[in-house]
């Protein structure tokens, strides 16, 4: 691949998710259940992370964002 080319590519994109460990089972993959008896937490499902959660912008944000910028113009 030429330098023309490459520039032009851009970024590679990443291909794997973030990740966060689990606050229920702090990243064990495994919880205590009501009956004493240990098994996969129910909310990573044993792999002890989770996919970090974006936030999206809300309406009010959205519309002051849009303000802003016409009173920047």
């Amino acid at each position: 691949m030429d330098y023309d080319a490459w520039r032009l590519a851009g970024p590679e994109e990443c291909t794997e998710p973030d990740v966060v460990t689990c606050d229920q089972c702090d990243g064990s993959g495994m919880q205590i259940r009501f009956d004493g008896d240990p098994g996969l937490c129910s909310i990573c499902h044993g792999d002890g992370v989770m996919p970090v959660e974006v936030e999206e912008p809300d309406g009010d944000n959205l519309y002051e964002r849009r303000r802003d910028a016409a009173m920047e113009d």
